[in-house]
């Protein structure tokens, strides 16, 4: 749930994930369906996640350091 993270910390849409990591939507959405990405789901149904679990994944995917700010 949502209200178990602390405050303050980074929530990411899938676009925003999917801008960081330099793939497409569809992508983010298969790593979800495959659990290789964690993920937190509102209420409403939108997915949102912590900013650091997609550094981390991001960087046991490939090994690439993803840039922050971009």
């Amino acid at each position: 749930m949502l209200n178990e993270h602390a405050a303050g910390e980074k929530l990411l849409t899938k676009g925003e994930v999917a801008q960081l990591c330099r793939v497409e939507i569809r992508t983010v959405d298969r790593w979800v369906a495959a659990g290789k990405i964690k993920c937190y789901r509102t209420p409403s149904g939108r997915l949102l996640f912590r900013q650091r679990d997609v550094l981390m994944t991001t960087e046991r995917r490939d090994g690439r350091v993803v840039q922050k700010g971009r």
